[in-house]
Protein backbone atom coordinates (compact mmCIF):
# COMPACT_ATOMS: atom_id res chain seq x y z
CA UNK A 1 0.00 0.00 0.00
CA UNK A 2 1.33 3.37 -1.03
CA UNK A 3 1.76 5.94 2.05
CA UNK A 4 -0.03 9.23 0.92
CA UNK A 5 2.33 12.33 0.89
CA UNK A 6 3.06 14.34 4.14
CA UNK A 7 1.33 17.62 3.43
CA UNK A 8 2.97 20.83 3.60
CA UNK A 9 1.99 23.67 6.40
CA UNK A 10 0.75 27.12 6.10
CA UNK A 11 4.11 28.21 7.13
CA UNK A 12 6.00 26.24 4.51
CA UNK A 13 4.03 27.41 1.98
CA UNK A 14 4.26 30.39 2.97
CA UNK A 15 8.46 30.34 3.33
CA UNK A 16 8.59 29.07 -0.46
CA UNK A 17 6.81 32.14 -1.18
CA UNK A 18 9.36 34.30 0.82
CA UNK A 19 12.24 32.55 -0.54
CA UNK A 20 11.46 32.92 -3.91
CA UNK A 21 9.87 36.27 -4.27
CA UNK A 22 11.88 38.40 -1.60
CA UNK A 23 15.62 39.22 -3.15
CA UNK A 24 17.60 41.81 -0.92
CA UNK A 25 19.49 42.27 -4.38
CA UNK A 26 16.42 44.18 -5.32
CA UNK A 27 17.27 46.54 -2.32
CA UNK A 28 20.33 47.89 -3.70
CA UNK A 29 19.37 48.09 -7.23
CA UNK A 30 16.40 50.46 -6.48
CA UNK A 31 17.97 52.81 -3.98
CA UNK A 32 20.97 52.89 -6.23
CA UNK A 33 18.35 54.08 -9.04
CA UNK A 34 15.90 55.56 -6.97
CA UNK A 35 17.48 56.81 -3.80
CA UNK A 36 15.24 57.14 -0.80
CA UNK A 37 12.32 57.23 -2.95
CA UNK A 38 12.56 54.03 -3.63
CA UNK A 39 11.08 53.41 0.32
CA UNK A 40 7.94 54.65 0.03
CA UNK A 41 7.70 53.69 -3.50
CA UNK A 42 8.16 49.98 -1.75
CA UNK A 43 5.14 50.91 -0.23
CA UNK A 44 3.23 52.16 -3.03
CA UNK A 45 4.10 49.14 -5.09
CA UNK A 46 2.86 46.91 -1.97
CA UNK A 47 -0.53 48.40 -1.87
CA UNK A 48 -1.10 49.31 -5.58
CA UNK A 49 0.54 46.26 -6.86
CA UNK A 50 1.22 43.18 -4.54
CA UNK A 51 -1.51 42.64 -2.22
CA UNK A 52 -4.06 42.83 -5.11
CA UNK A 53 -2.05 40.43 -6.81
CA UNK A 54 -1.66 38.25 -3.88
CA UNK A 55 -5.57 38.35 -3.08
CA UNK A 56 -6.66 37.71 -6.53
CA UNK A 57 -4.22 34.58 -6.56
CA UNK A 58 -5.78 33.48 -3.18
CA UNK A 59 -9.31 33.47 -4.54
CA UNK A 60 -8.97 32.18 -7.81
CA UNK A 61 -6.58 29.38 -5.90
CA UNK A 62 -9.39 28.31 -3.50
CA UNK A 63 -12.05 28.20 -6.06
CA UNK A 64 -10.23 25.50 -8.14
CA UNK A 65 -10.80 22.54 -6.40
CA UNK A 66 -10.53 20.02 -9.22
CA UNK A 67 -7.54 21.55 -11.04
CA UNK A 68 -3.54 21.33 -10.35
CA UNK A 69 -3.49 25.29 -9.87
CA UNK A 70 -2.21 25.83 -12.71
CA UNK A 71 -1.81 29.71 -14.28
CA UNK A 72 -4.34 28.67 -17.51
CA UNK A 73 -7.16 27.33 -15.24
CA UNK A 74 -7.56 30.53 -13.61
CA UNK A 75 -7.10 32.52 -16.40
CA UNK A 76 -9.64 30.47 -18.34
CA UNK A 77 -11.82 31.09 -16.05
CA UNK A 78 -12.48 34.36 -17.56
CA UNK A 79 -10.95 34.70 -20.72
CA UNK A 80 -11.64 31.76 -22.70
CA UNK A 81 -8.99 29.01 -23.70
CA UNK A 82 -7.43 31.11 -26.53
CA UNK A 83 -6.91 34.14 -24.56
CA UNK A 84 -5.66 32.03 -21.11
CA UNK A 85 -2.96 30.58 -23.50
CA UNK A 86 -1.69 33.60 -24.69
CA UNK A 87 -1.67 34.77 -20.87
CA UNK A 88 -0.33 31.75 -19.92
CA UNK A 89 2.39 32.04 -22.38
CA UNK A 90 3.19 35.29 -21.58
CA UNK A 91 3.93 33.94 -18.05
CA UNK A 92 6.16 31.01 -19.40
CA UNK A 93 8.47 33.87 -21.04
CA UNK A 94 8.49 36.14 -18.29
CA UNK A 95 10.03 33.01 -16.25
CA UNK A 96 12.35 32.60 -19.10
CA UNK A 97 13.88 36.23 -18.70
CA UNK A 98 13.98 36.15 -15.30
CA UNK A 99 15.92 33.08 -15.22
CA UNK A 100 18.03 34.59 -17.65
CA UNK A 101 18.60 37.30 -15.29
CA UNK A 102 19.52 35.56 -12.16
CA UNK A 103 21.50 32.49 -13.61
CA UNK A 104 23.70 35.77 -15.23
CA UNK A 105 23.75 37.31 -11.66
CA UNK A 106 24.90 34.89 -9.91
CA UNK A 107 28.38 35.01 -10.49
CA UNK A 108 28.57 37.54 -8.99
CA UNK A 109 27.24 37.37 -5.43
CA UNK A 110 29.42 33.97 -5.64
CA UNK A 111 32.42 36.63 -6.28
CA UNK A 112 31.47 38.81 -3.51
CA UNK A 113 30.54 35.45 -0.98
CA UNK A 114 34.20 33.97 -1.15
CA UNK A 115 36.76 37.14 -2.49
CA UNK A 116 34.37 40.12 -0.74
CA UNK A 117 34.55 41.82 -4.34
CA UNK A 118 32.98 42.13 -7.99
CA UNK A 119 35.63 40.23 -10.06
CA UNK A 120 33.53 40.89 -13.00
CA UNK A 121 33.32 44.44 -13.27
CA UNK A 122 36.14 44.12 -16.01
CA UNK A 123 35.26 40.84 -16.90
CA UNK A 124 31.50 41.52 -17.92
CA UNK A 125 31.88 38.84 -21.12
CA UNK A 126 32.24 35.93 -18.44
CA UNK A 127 28.77 36.61 -16.63
CA UNK A 128 26.76 35.17 -19.66
CA UNK A 129 29.35 32.24 -20.14
CA UNK A 130 28.64 31.36 -16.31
CA UNK A 131 25.47 31.85 -16.27
CA UNK A 132 24.56 29.05 -18.93
CA UNK A 133 26.84 26.52 -16.68
CA UNK A 134 24.58 27.39 -13.42
CA UNK A 135 21.25 27.11 -15.88
CA UNK A 136 22.30 23.72 -17.15
CA UNK A 137 23.52 22.63 -13.93
CA UNK A 138 20.53 23.90 -11.79
CA UNK A 139 17.67 22.58 -14.19
CA UNK A 140 19.55 18.87 -13.30
CA UNK A 141 18.92 19.38 -10.03
CA UNK A 142 15.19 20.70 -10.46
CA UNK A 143 14.81 17.10 -12.56
CA UNK A 144 15.61 15.55 -9.14
CA UNK A 145 11.93 16.80 -8.02
CA UNK A 146 11.05 20.34 -6.31
CA UNK A 147 9.49 19.11 -3.20
CA UNK A 148 12.19 17.79 -1.83
CA UNK A 149 13.57 21.24 -2.22
CA UNK A 150 10.62 22.99 -0.47
CA UNK A 151 12.17 21.23 2.96
CA UNK A 152 15.36 23.52 2.11
CA UNK A 153 13.56 26.66 0.92
CA UNK A 154 11.58 26.59 4.20
CA UNK A 155 14.94 26.57 6.35
CA UNK A 156 16.70 29.35 3.76
CA UNK A 157 13.48 31.28 3.51
CA UNK A 158 13.82 31.84 7.67
CA UNK A 159 17.55 31.83 7.33
CA UNK A 160 17.19 35.57 4.92
CA UNK A 161 14.18 36.53 7.14
CA UNK A 162 16.74 36.49 10.63
CA UNK A 163 19.37 38.22 8.66
CA UNK A 164 17.11 40.55 7.54
CA UNK A 165 15.80 41.34 10.90
CA UNK A 166 19.49 41.75 12.27
CA UNK A 167 20.16 43.88 9.32
CA UNK A 168 17.05 46.14 10.49
CA UNK A 169 17.70 46.20 14.20
CA UNK A 170 21.40 47.29 14.57
CA UNK A 171 20.79 51.20 12.68
CA UNK A 172 17.25 51.20 13.83
CA UNK A 173 18.51 50.39 17.33
CA UNK A 174 21.26 53.05 17.26
CA UNK A 175 18.43 55.35 15.60
CA UNK A 176 16.88 55.56 18.73
CA UNK A 177 19.51 56.52 20.68
CA UNK A 178 20.50 59.16 19.10
CA UNK A 179 23.13 57.38 16.22
CA UNK A 180 22.65 59.78 13.02
CA UNK A 181 21.91 57.78 10.17
CA UNK A 182 24.64 57.43 7.53
CA UNK A 183 21.74 59.05 5.25
CA UNK A 184 20.26 62.00 5.92
CA UNK A 185 16.64 61.14 6.05
CA UNK A 186 14.04 63.92 4.66
CA UNK A 187 9.91 63.92 3.53
CA UNK A 188 11.80 65.58 0.18
CA UNK A 189 13.89 62.68 -0.37
CA UNK A 190 11.15 60.54 0.29
CA UNK A 191 8.48 61.74 -2.23
CA UNK A 192 9.25 60.25 -5.67
CA UNK A 193 10.02 62.73 -8.04
CA UNK A 194 7.51 61.29 -10.81
CA UNK A 195 10.52 62.23 -13.76
CA UNK A 196 11.18 59.91 -17.02
CA UNK A 197 13.77 58.51 -14.91
CA UNK A 198 11.19 56.89 -12.27
CA UNK A 199 9.03 56.02 -14.13
CA UNK A 200 11.33 54.00 -16.79
CA UNK A 201 12.40 51.91 -13.87
CA UNK A 202 8.72 52.12 -11.95
CA UNK A 203 8.93 48.31 -13.37
CA UNK A 204 11.89 47.05 -11.21
CA UNK A 205 9.37 47.69 -8.07
CA UNK A 206 6.70 45.79 -9.22
CA UNK A 207 9.29 42.50 -10.37
CA UNK A 208 10.48 42.39 -7.03
CA UNK A 209 7.35 42.12 -5.61
CA UNK A 210 5.75 39.35 -8.16
CA UNK A 211 6.42 35.63 -7.24
CA UNK A 212 3.07 35.08 -4.96
CA UNK A 213 1.78 31.86 -8.18
CA UNK A 214 4.82 30.03 -7.61
CA UNK A 215 2.79 28.18 -4.90
CA UNK A 216 0.00 27.81 -7.01
CA UNK A 217 0.64 24.80 -7.99
CA UNK A 218 1.00 23.39 -5.05
CA UNK A 219 -2.01 24.46 -3.77
CA UNK A 220 -3.68 20.69 -3.03
CA UNK A 221 -0.18 19.60 -1.67
CA UNK A 222 -1.24 22.01 1.51
CA UNK A 223 -2.72 21.12 4.35
CA UNK A 224 -6.44 22.45 4.69
CA UNK A 225 -6.41 24.37 1.35
CA UNK A 226 -9.01 26.12 0.91
CA UNK A 227 -7.90 27.82 4.50
CA UNK A 228 -4.45 27.62 4.83
CA UNK A 229 -3.21 28.67 0.85
CA UNK A 230 -5.13 31.84 1.20
CA UNK A 231 -3.45 32.70 4.39
CA UNK A 232 0.33 31.25 3.12
CA UNK A 233 -0.36 33.81 0.20
CA UNK A 234 -1.16 36.66 2.78
CA UNK A 235 1.46 36.28 4.83
CA UNK A 236 4.70 35.71 3.04
CA UNK A 237 2.95 38.93 0.89
CA UNK A 238 2.94 40.90 4.65
CA UNK A 239 6.43 39.61 5.45
CA UNK A 240 8.28 40.52 1.48
CA UNK A 241 6.35 43.75 1.78
CA UNK A 242 7.72 44.80 5.47
CA UNK A 243 11.58 43.15 4.29
CA UNK A 244 11.61 45.14 1.71
CA UNK A 245 10.46 48.77 3.36
CA UNK A 246 12.70 47.81 6.86
CA UNK A 247 15.93 46.23 4.93
CA UNK A 248 15.51 49.65 2.24
CA UNK A 249 15.43 51.54 5.27
CA UNK A 250 18.74 50.20 7.35
CA UNK A 251 20.41 50.51 4.17
CA UNK A 252 20.32 53.82 3.87
CA UNK A 253 21.10 54.68 7.85
CA UNK A 254 24.04 52.28 7.31
CA UNK A 255 25.88 53.22 4.22
CA UNK A 256 25.18 56.78 2.94
CA UNK A 257 22.43 56.30 -0.54
CA UNK A 258 25.20 57.97 -2.97
CA UNK A 259 27.38 55.21 -1.98
CA UNK A 260 25.18 51.95 -2.63
CA UNK A 261 25.69 50.28 -5.92
CA UNK A 262 23.70 47.71 -8.12
CA UNK A 263 26.30 44.83 -8.36
CA UNK A 264 27.72 44.75 -5.05
CA UNK A 265 25.24 46.68 -2.48
CA UNK A 266 24.23 43.40 -0.97
CA UNK A 267 27.90 42.39 0.06
CA UNK A 268 28.69 46.34 1.23
CA UNK A 269 25.87 47.24 3.69
CA UNK A 270 27.39 44.26 6.27
CA UNK A 271 30.78 46.08 6.52
CA UNK A 272 29.09 48.84 8.02
CA UNK A 273 26.99 46.57 9.55
CA UNK A 274 29.81 44.56 11.65
CA UNK A 275 31.64 47.76 12.86
CA UNK A 276 28.55 48.77 14.67
CA UNK A 277 28.66 45.21 16.59
CA UNK A 278 32.34 45.50 16.93
CA UNK A 279 32.30 41.97 14.42
CA UNK A 280 34.90 41.68 11.62
CA UNK A 281 33.36 42.99 8.54
CA UNK A 282 34.73 41.30 5.19
CA UNK A 283 33.84 37.74 7.15
CA UNK A 284 30.50 38.86 8.04
CA UNK A 285 29.95 40.34 4.54
CA UNK A 286 31.02 36.59 2.89
CA UNK A 287 28.80 34.74 5.52
CA UNK A 288 25.65 36.89 4.94
CA UNK A 289 26.65 36.94 1.36
CA UNK A 290 26.48 33.26 1.16
CA UNK A 291 23.76 32.40 3.16
CA UNK A 292 21.62 35.03 0.57
CA UNK A 293 23.26 32.75 -2.68
CA UNK A 294 22.54 29.85 -0.97
CA UNK A 295 18.86 31.25 -0.35
CA UNK A 296 18.57 32.45 -3.69
CA UNK A 297 20.13 29.12 -5.75
CA UNK A 298 17.48 26.99 -3.52
CA UNK A 299 14.79 29.78 -5.13
CA UNK A 300 15.75 29.70 -8.61
CA UNK A 301 15.56 25.42 -8.55
CA UNK A 302 11.70 26.06 -7.42
CA UNK A 303 11.68 28.61 -10.23
CA UNK A 304 12.86 26.73 -12.64
CA UNK A 305 10.02 24.04 -12.44
CA UNK A 306 7.24 25.55 -10.28
CA UNK A 307 6.40 27.67 -13.69
CA UNK A 308 6.65 24.94 -16.06
CA UNK A 309 3.75 23.25 -13.70
CA UNK A 310 2.00 26.43 -13.63
CA UNK A 311 2.06 26.47 -17.53
CA UNK A 312 1.62 22.61 -18.69
CA UNK A 313 -1.03 22.23 -15.63
CA UNK A 314 -4.59 21.67 -16.70
CA UNK A 315 -3.88 22.88 -20.29
CA UNK A 316 -6.35 21.14 -23.03
CA UNK A 317 -4.92 18.16 -24.72
CA UNK A 318 -2.93 18.87 -27.71
CA UNK A 319 -2.22 22.37 -26.97
CA UNK A 320 1.71 21.49 -26.69
CA UNK A 321 3.34 18.63 -28.36
CA UNK A 322 2.38 15.37 -26.34
CA UNK A 323 6.28 14.78 -25.71
CA UNK A 324 6.58 18.19 -24.96
CA UNK A 325 3.86 17.71 -21.69
CA UNK A 326 5.63 14.32 -20.52
CA UNK A 327 5.79 14.10 -16.63
CA UNK A 328 7.32 11.15 -13.88
CA UNK A 329 5.14 9.69 -11.32
CA UNK A 330 5.69 13.37 -9.09
CA UNK A 331 5.03 15.74 -11.86
CA UNK A 332 8.14 16.76 -12.74
CA UNK A 333 8.29 17.30 -16.50
CA UNK A 334 11.42 16.29 -17.65
CA UNK A 335 11.08 17.01 -21.46
CA UNK A 336 9.97 21.11 -21.09
CA UNK A 337 12.51 21.38 -18.31
CA UNK A 338 15.16 20.73 -20.62
CA UNK A 339 13.14 22.91 -23.65
CA UNK A 340 13.32 25.97 -20.93
CA UNK A 341 17.04 25.36 -20.20
CA UNK A 342 17.84 25.51 -24.16
CA UNK A 343 15.59 28.63 -24.63
CA UNK A 344 17.09 29.97 -21.37
CA UNK A 345 20.49 29.81 -22.14
CA UNK A 346 19.85 31.30 -25.85
CA UNK A 347 18.68 34.35 -23.75
CA UNK A 348 21.34 34.86 -21.47
CA UNK A 349 24.03 34.59 -24.23
CA UNK A 350 22.10 37.38 -25.79
CA UNK A 351 23.45 40.21 -23.57
CA UNK A 352 26.91 39.11 -25.55
CA UNK A 353 25.61 41.57 -28.17
CA UNK A 354 25.37 44.55 -26.08
CA UNK A 355 28.96 43.46 -24.04
CA UNK A 356 30.67 43.10 -27.60
CA UNK A 357 28.97 46.40 -29.19
CA UNK A 358 30.72 48.41 -25.78
CA UNK A 359 28.62 47.94 -22.63
CA UNK A 360 31.00 47.68 -19.78
CA UNK A 361 30.58 47.00 -15.80
CA UNK A 362 28.59 45.19 -14.01
CA UNK A 363 26.10 47.43 -13.34
CA UNK A 364 25.20 48.08 -16.63
CA UNK A 365 25.09 44.64 -17.59
CA UNK A 366 22.31 44.16 -14.40
CA UNK A 367 20.31 47.64 -15.81
CA UNK A 368 19.88 45.91 -18.76
CA UNK A 369 18.95 42.23 -17.09
CA UNK A 370 16.42 44.51 -14.95
CA UNK A 371 14.51 46.52 -17.65
CA UNK A 372 14.52 42.97 -19.69
CA UNK A 373 13.15 41.43 -16.86
CA UNK A 374 10.71 44.18 -15.62
CA UNK A 375 8.80 44.93 -19.23
CA UNK A 376 8.28 40.45 -19.90
CA UNK A 377 7.30 40.02 -15.96
CA UNK A 378 4.18 42.40 -16.07
CA UNK A 379 2.46 41.40 -18.90
CA UNK A 380 0.97 38.00 -17.66
CA UNK A 381 -0.28 39.72 -14.28
CA UNK A 382 -1.92 41.75 -16.80
CA UNK A 383 -3.63 38.83 -17.86
CA UNK A 384 -4.56 37.68 -14.92
CA UNK A 385 -6.07 41.23 -13.58
CA UNK A 386 -8.38 40.78 -16.53
CA UNK A 387 -9.74 37.25 -15.92
CA UNK A 388 -10.53 37.99 -12.47
CA UNK A 389 -12.43 41.35 -13.29
CA UNK A 390 -14.62 38.92 -15.71
CA UNK A 391 -14.42 36.00 -13.61
CA UNK A 392 -16.04 38.14 -10.80
CA UNK A 393 -18.29 39.37 -13.18
CA UNK A 394 -19.72 35.76 -14.44
CA UNK A 395 -20.64 35.24 -11.10
CA UNK A 396 -17.54 33.39 -9.60
CA UNK A 397 -18.10 32.67 -5.73
CA UNK A 398 -14.95 31.54 -4.14
CA UNK A 399 -14.57 29.89 -0.52
CA UNK A 400 -11.88 32.63 0.13
CA UNK A 401 -12.98 36.67 -1.18
CA UNK A 402 -10.58 39.58 -1.81
CA UNK A 403 -13.81 41.24 -0.38
CA UNK A 404 -17.58 40.66 -1.03
CA UNK A 405 -18.48 43.56 -3.01
CA UNK A 406 -17.35 42.38 -6.84
CA UNK A 407 -17.85 45.90 -7.62
CA UNK A 408 -14.97 46.93 -4.66
CA UNK A 409 -13.06 43.69 -5.93
CA UNK A 410 -13.40 44.77 -9.95
CA UNK A 411 -11.98 48.05 -8.67
CA UNK A 412 -9.11 46.47 -7.10
CA UNK A 413 -8.58 44.52 -10.30
CA UNK A 414 -8.90 47.57 -12.56
CA UNK A 415 -5.79 49.19 -10.54
CA UNK A 416 -3.45 46.39 -11.18
CA UNK A 417 -4.09 46.10 -15.18
CA UNK A 418 -3.36 49.81 -14.83
CA UNK A 419 -0.29 49.83 -12.83
CA UNK A 420 0.73 46.89 -15.10
CA UNK A 421 0.41 49.03 -18.23
CA UNK A 422 1.78 52.03 -16.92
CA UNK A 423 5.13 49.69 -15.91
CA UNK A 424 5.14 48.06 -19.60
CA UNK A 425 4.77 51.33 -21.18
CA UNK A 426 7.75 52.85 -18.73
CA UNK A 427 10.18 49.83 -19.04
CA UNK A 428 13.41 50.69 -20.96
CA UNK A 429 11.82 54.25 -21.74
CA UNK A 430 14.58 55.94 -20.57
CA UNK A 431 16.72 54.26 -23.60
CA UNK A 432 14.15 55.03 -25.79
CA UNK A 433 14.88 59.11 -24.56
CA UNK A 434 18.31 58.78 -24.61
CA UNK A 435 20.78 60.44 -27.37
CA UNK A 436 22.08 58.67 -29.05
CA UNK A 437 19.24 56.18 -28.90
CA UNK A 438 21.19 52.62 -28.20
CA UNK A 439 18.89 51.01 -30.76
CA UNK A 440 20.24 47.37 -29.87
CA UNK A 441 19.17 47.46 -26.03
CA UNK A 442 15.74 49.19 -27.05
CA UNK A 443 15.34 45.85 -29.66
CA UNK A 444 16.56 43.46 -26.70
CA UNK A 445 14.51 44.64 -24.35
CA UNK A 446 10.95 45.14 -26.17
CA UNK A 447 11.69 42.77 -29.18
CA UNK A 448 12.77 39.86 -27.25
CA UNK A 449 9.60 38.74 -25.04
CA UNK A 450 7.65 40.01 -28.29
CA UNK A 451 9.23 37.08 -30.51
CA UNK A 452 9.08 34.07 -27.55
CA UNK A 453 5.14 34.93 -27.24
CA UNK A 454 5.15 34.85 -31.39
CA UNK A 455 6.60 31.80 -31.40
CA UNK A 456 4.39 30.37 -28.30
CA UNK A 457 1.36 30.93 -30.51
CA UNK A 458 2.87 29.55 -33.64
CA UNK A 459 3.94 26.42 -31.17
CA UNK A 460 0.45 26.06 -30.48
CA UNK A 461 -1.24 26.82 -33.55
CA UNK A 462 1.13 23.49 -35.19
CA UNK A 463 0.15 21.48 -32.06
CA UNK A 464 -3.37 21.56 -32.42
CA UNK A 465 -3.68 21.46 -35.74
CA UNK A 466 -1.33 17.98 -35.51
CA UNK A 467 -3.37 16.94 -32.28
CA UNK A 468 -6.79 17.09 -34.50
CA UNK A 469 -5.52 15.38 -37.69
CA UNK A 470 -4.31 12.49 -35.56
CA UNK A 471 -7.91 12.44 -33.93
CA UNK A 472 -9.51 12.15 -37.22
CA UNK A 473 -7.19 9.42 -37.76
CA UNK A 474 -7.73 7.42 -35.16
CA UNK A 475 -11.47 7.81 -35.34
CA UNK A 476 -11.44 6.86 -39.16
CA UNK A 477 -9.42 3.71 -37.85
CA UNK A 478 -12.30 3.16 -35.16
CA UNK A 479 -14.72 3.30 -38.32
CA UNK A 480 -12.81 1.38 -40.40
CA UNK A 481 -12.62 -1.35 -37.48
CA UNK A 482 -16.40 -1.43 -36.56
CA UNK A 483 -17.04 -1.70 -40.41
CA UNK A 484 -15.00 -4.98 -40.73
Amino acid sequence: MTKPRAKMSMVRVSMIVVVTTFGFANVPDNLAQLGLAAILSWIAVGALYFVPLALILAEFSSDEAESRGGIYSFMARGLGPTWAFVGTWTYFVSNLVFLQMVFSRLPIRASLALRGTDVFESRTWMLPLLGVAICLALTWLATRGVRRFSIGADWLGKATLVLMAALVVVPLGAGLFGRPSATPISWSGLVPHFDLKYFSTFSWLLFAVAGAEVAAPYVHDTEAPQRNFPRAILLATALIGAAYVLSSLAVVMLMPVDAVRKATGAYDVWLPWAARVGLPGPAVASLATTVMALGATASFVVWLESPIRAMFADLPPGTFPAWLTRADSNGTLHPALWTQAAVTVVLILLPLLNIVAGMAGSDAFISLLNDLTSLAVVVPYLFLAVAYIRARRQGMDAPFKMTRSTTLAVAIAVLVVAVSVAAYLGAGLFAVQARPIDWLYVAIIYGGPGLLIVLGLALRAWSLRAHAAARVRLEGAAEDAATT
